[in-house]
């Protein structure tokens, strides 16, 4: 099967769903390669404080203008659609799903098991360098935290 092929076919399996609301990452870990690429948004600031929990939407882009246009759509601070169901009024564009997708096929591609932790270090990463982690960086980082914790803890 030629590459176009391949991508052609997974474009034609993944869903479209006008909207999905994940209630943590670890949700939207799980739905890597189901969903057809569009906006996630989050409350960064809640996100940066509580990335396991912090609820991330997915809104397709059409949807949202429709719901501008029926007047169920409000804008936020930076001048973005969400919709009016939405309680949080601090939502806000984070990462397309593909590049969110990209971030944990690069920790994937090792063949190791990938954990929560390592998925938010090379997200916070991606989104300060705009620049990938592979699996041996991310592993080096939680391994020498590992240690730290366990030497922090046997001096107290």
């Amino acid at each position: 099967m030629s590459r176009y092929e391949t991508r052609l076919e997974d474009y034609r399996r993944r869903e479209r769903p006008s909207y999905r609301v994940f209630e943590g990452l670890q949700e939207l870990v799980r739905s890597v390669g189901q969903l057809h690429n569009n906006w996630l948004y989050v409350n960064v600031d809640q996100w940066d404080q509580d990335p396991v929990y912090t609820p991330i939407y997915y809104w397709d882009e059409h949807w949202l203008e429709e719901c501008a246009e029926e007047g169920t759509a409000v804008t936020n601070e930076q001048d973005e659609y969400i919709p009016k169901w939405v309680p949080d009024r601090q939502v806000q564009t984070w990462f397309e799903l593909a590049t969110f997708e990209s971030i944990v096929g690069v920790l994937k591609a090792a063949g190791q098991p990938v954990t929560l932790q390592m998925v938010i270090m090379a997200v916070k990463y991606y989104d300060k360098r705009d620049a990938y982690l592979d699996y041996e960086e991310v592993k080096a980082v939680t391994d020498l935290w590992s240690v730290l914790t366990k030497v922090r803890n046997h001096l107290t």
